[in-house]
């Protein structure tokens, strides 16, 4: 009953949706719906999981000292121009 429910609420909101957007955008709406069907048909329904992904990335958190170790990744000399820093590569070549 959950899903049911869900799909009428989401039903809801999509049409309220609509009663906001100005006329000329409605037909922008129709194609997009058009084209949803169009893809229904071809292929399975679109289904979204409402659990966790399969996959998580983990995130690893760093004290804001460790940023002094970036501080010697670019040598001097480097004067911020990339356009010449890139052209200076090819210059042996």
């Amino acid at each position: 009953m959950t899903t049911l429910t869900t799909t009428q609420e989401t039903k809801q909101r999509i049409t309220a949706w609509l009663d906001d957007l100005p006329p000329r955008s409605l037909g922008a709406v129709e194609e997009f719906v058009a084209f949803l069907r169009q893809k229904a048909r071809q292929q399975p329904p679109l289904v979204v999981a409402e659990k966790e992904p399969p996959y998580l990335y983990p995130t690893v958190e760093n004290p804001p000292s460790s940023l002094s170790a970036w501080r010697d990744v670019i040598p001097d000399g480097c004067g911020g121009d990339a356009l010449a820093d890139t052209e200076a590569l090819y210059d042996d070549v």
